[in-house]
């Protein structure tokens, strides 16, 4: 056999290498952008895939090329890269959580700009929050650490893995429901300031009926709340350290319940 020649088990196994690299590359926080063009992506994805297929486990894959199951193998490993990749996303999903409670709570949710990291429409709060987590998710490494975690998933959900199991599911969505709850929780200092802040805005309207609340409460709130936000920053970067750090445990702990 030449240096150049490969079976066509081999090619399948790189085919569902490559398809679930792709599938996370393209949903995954840092290349999943609009602005990364489609060639960089499908370079990386192409050479992340020519570096773990060496190391991989893949000669028990079985499976007659002619046959539907191809299909399903194929459709498997873009669903995990996918889901992998979704996965990869918790954590700015709960920091854009935060990001529009704080921004709703200050009265700020109509100024809106485009992110590019989650493909819509946000405040500018949110987007100053998104940004702040992007540099501190590149400054502790989290997309080597993510990237690291797909190379595992081979171990966890090798190519020749027959099915999903519903335990996966379960474990899945709760995740996607800890999302809204880690937001609540990234938000507190700003939306428990605002709380007790509209309390006392109602008792001097009631006590003085001459100032108009409704008018002076919004620039009240909003230098209340940027103080209050300015204060907590440093609270606010040690919680998306302990974020950060429940993401991954999740995402591996998801892996094991496959």
């Amino acid at each position: 056999m030449g240096i150049f020649s490969f079976s066509e088990k081999e090619i399948l196994a790189f085919f569902l290498v490559l398809m679930r690299m792709s599938a996370f590359v393209v949903s995954w926080p840092v290349f999943g952008i609009q602005k990364v063009p489609a060639p960089v992506k499908i370079l990386f994805a192409l050479v992340m895939s020519l570096v773990i297929f060496p190391v991989i486990s893949w000669k028990q894959i079985s499976v007659d090329l002619e046959s539907l199951h191809i299909i399903w193998l194929v459709g498997r490993e873009i669903f995990i890269g996918v889901a992998f990749g979704f996965l990869a996303r918790i954590f700015f999903f709960a920091i854009s959580i935060a990001g529009q409670i704080m921004s709703t709570t200050l009265g700020l949710s109509s100024s809106q700009l485009f992110n590019p990291a989650m493909g819509e429409q946000t405040s500018s709060l949110e987007q100053f929050e998104i940004a702040l987590a992007t540099l501190f998710f590149l400054f502790f490494q989290g997309h080597l650490i993510f990237i690291s975690g797909l190379v595992e998933s081979f171990q966890f959900l090798p190519l020749s893995m027959k099915g999903i199991q519903l335990q996966s599911g379960i474990h899945f969505s709760e995740m996607v429901s800890s999302v809204m709850l880690i937001g609540f929780k990234l938000s507190a200092p700003v939306l428990v300031s605002i709380f007790f802040m509209n309390i006392s805005m109602a008792i001097i309207g009631r006590t003085v009926p001459q100032i108009n609340v409704l008018i002076t409460s919004l620039p009240v709130n909003i230098l209340v709340g940027f103080i209050v936000l300015i204060f907590s920053m440093p609270m606010l970067v040690w919680q998306f350290k302990d974020v950060l750090n429940v993401s991954i445990e999740q995402v591996f702990g998801l892996m094991k319940t496959f």
